[in-house]
This record gives C-alpha cells, sequence and structure tokens, in this order.
C-alpha cells in the first residue's frame, strides 16, 4: 500500500536533471545521501523512512548527479565528485526551503555531508557520517584494486546494487570509482577533499560504523579534528550496516538529533 507521507520527484538544478524523494512534514528537516553506485531507493528505502515519524520530520533523499533517476547522463567520477554533490544539494535543499537541516550520508556520501556541515551553521545544524573515509592509505588502495571487478563477486554482494542499476552500470563506476581512490591517493596524498575541512565544522556530527567494516576510515582521527562529535557502532554489522540494521541506523539518528535539540 501507498504511503501518502512518501513521494517522488524530478526537478533541474544547474542544468541537471536531480531526482529525490520527499517522506513526511515535520519541523525537522533533513538530506540523506547514498553511496556510490547507490540511489535513494538503494539506500534510503521507504522501508527504512518508515522508521522516523512523519509528523517529527520532513526528510529528503537525494540521487546525486549520473547516479538513479539522476541520469542520464551517467556519472563521472573524479576526486572532487562529493564536493560537487555537496553544491547541487545545498541547493536543492534552498530550492525546498528546508534550511537548516541534517545532513546524513553514507560511505561515499558521508563525505558529501561533511562537505554540507562545513558549509555554516545556517545551512546545517546537524551531520550523520556512516562508514566515513576521508583519508586512504596505500593499503586500502590494494584492497581497492582486488573489487575493482565486480563479476568477481559474490552474487549476494552484488545483488544490492543490480535491484537498481543493470550490470554494465554498476561494473563500469565501481571500476571508476576504485580508480578514483588510487587517485586521491596518488594525487592528493591520501586526502579526500572533505578531510581538510573537518577542522571548520562547528555543527553537531555522528560518527555510525560497522563493527566487522574493514572500508570505513580511522574514526578517532576524525572525531579528533571535529569540535562536537560523537560515534557509536553496530557491532555485528558490516560497511553496509545501514542495510542489515535500519531500525538499529535510524534510532541512533533520532536519538542523536534529540540530544543536540535540547542542547539548543
Amino acid at each position: 500500500m501507498a504511503n501518502p507521507e512518501y513521494s517522488e520527484h524530478l526537478t533541474e538544478i544547474n542544468g541537471e536533471k536531480i531526482g529525490y524523494s520527499r517522506y513526511g512534514h515535520g519541523p525537522i528537516n533533513m538530506l540523506t545521501i547514498c553511496g556510490g553506485v547507490g540511489s535513494y531507493a538503494k539506500d534510503w528505502p521507504l522501508t527504512t523512512m518508515e522508521h522516523f515519524d512523519p509528523e517529527q520530520y520532513t526528510i529528503i533523499s537525494i540521487d546525486p548527479p549520473g547516479y538513479g533517476k539522476s541520469r542520464p547522463p551517467d556519472r563521472v567520477q573524479n576526486v572532487f565528485r562529493c564536493q560537487k554533490d555537496a553544491v547541487v544539494c545545498l541547493k536543492l535543499m534552498k530550492d525546498l526551503e528546508l534550511l537548516p537541516f541534517t545532513s546524513v550520508g553514507w560511505s561515499e556520501g558521508s563525505r558529501t555531508a561533511l562537505h554540507l556541515a562545513a558549509s555554516g551553521l545556517q545551512n546545517v545544524d546537524r551531520c550523520v557520517a556512516m562508514a566515513a573515509t576521508t583519508r586512504i592509505e596505500k593499503r586500502a588502495v590494494e584492497v581497492t584494486k582486488g573489487m575493482k571487478n565486480t563479476d568477481l563477486w559474490l552474487p549476494a554482494d552484488r545483488e544490492p546494487y543490480l535491484k537498481h542499476c543493470t550490470p554494465e552500470f554498476f561494473k563500469k563506476q565501481w571500476a571508476a570509482i576504485m580508480d578514483t581512490a588510487e587517485e586521491c591517493y596518488n594525487m592528493l596524498g591520501g586526502r579526500f577533499p572533505c578531510d581538510a575541512l573537518l577542522p571548520r565544522i562547528h555543527c553537531p556530527v555522528l560518527l555510525l560504523n560497522g563493527g566487522h567494516d574493514w572500508f570505513h576510515g580511522d574514526q578517532k582521527e576524525i572525531m579528533s579534528r571535529i569540535k562536537d562529535c560523537r560515534m557509536d557502532t553496530q557491532h555485528q554489522g558490516g560497511h553496509d550496516f545501514h542495510l542489515k540494521y535500519p531500525k538499529w541506523t535510524t534510532d541512533r539518528i533520532q536519538r542523536f538529533v534529540n540530544e543536540t535539540t535540547k542542547k539548543e
């Protein structure tokens, strides 16, 4: 049965087609951002949104340029991609008159969420960075090389992606993301652009991660450079803990919102 609190939309931002979903009508504004080769349908489905009270939250879930409904054209991957995505995200929320908002991103999307958090309290009042990585080491670069060919993945690992895109799109985009990780290491010393912005983030930040996630960055190192930062771990979860434990994830996000609202 369709949920009257949920709707899907298309708009145009800076000449690009942008798809997004909207859930709820409450006073707390939130933007959720998918991970690499993701979409709001994959990473922020209605079944997850329904854990939020629609009378308390208004949640926008965006397909960044080149993903999901924000195609064509297909995404062009590069080390500054998340920085560019943040510009589109902020423009969307301004157009929807939903400032300030809580930026929430998973994996690749966590870097976009951190870029948004650094844009100022007038835009973003909280940030949730899930499975966040702001730096990449040589060892991780070597690991990404082994993950580059998605044809070699287990079917169960490919399935969440292939429900929402073609095998050809997934294979090409994932390989490009792995190349971008190596490019970041070689060109930028392993520091993604958002890494330099961490000291400029003045809103509260919550880091969420999976206890069995080998891919996320050093969370304590990230915490040490953000003024107001806390962390929580889903000890049974991996990199995609938000998909396997959506209730745990949304509970932690709502608790964080409630705790930081009391301080205001």
